[in-house]
């Protein structure tokens, strides 16, 4: 199972994002894994292709392309998936965590976020 590392410009354990949102986009491979992690941002994680799985504690959420996982600040996770996924992460600053959920959960995606995210995806970096 190939160990993945997330593209971050900014390491795990900084206590906050460069910019209140960020979007990162990435291909996964089959059997891939996000070791045991936490950062001190909100993480909606969802899956433009194939399914990415995210374990809490004694939870396991999926996300198909019709749904997202919405991960509070500082829980800590772990991310994989059994076949190639293409997905991203919208990581959310602590400072705009409060109004969203304090437990993670699934949520439904709509139309217009995948487009919205669809969008960020075909953006260059930066």
């Amino acid at each position: 199972m190939p160990i993945l590392k997330p593209k971050l410009e900014v390491p795990l354990s900084s206590p906050n994002l460069p910019v209140p949102i960020m979007f990162r986009s990435a291909v996964a491979p089959a059997e891939g894994i996000y070791p045991l992690h936490q950062h001190a941002w909100g993480e909606f994680v969802y899956s433009f292709s194939g399914v990415m799985e995210v374990k809490v504690a004694d939870h396991h959420y999926l996300a198909p392309p019709q749904y997202g996982v919405w991960l509070p600040p500082k829980l800590q996770h772990v991310g994989l998936n059994r076949y190639e996924a293409h997905h991203c992460s919208l990581y959310v600053g602590p400072q705009l965590c409060s109004s969203l959920p304090a437990t993670p959960c699934a949520v439904t995606v709509s139309p217009l976020v995948r487009a919205l995210l669809e969008h960020l995806r075909q953006q260059p970096p930066g």
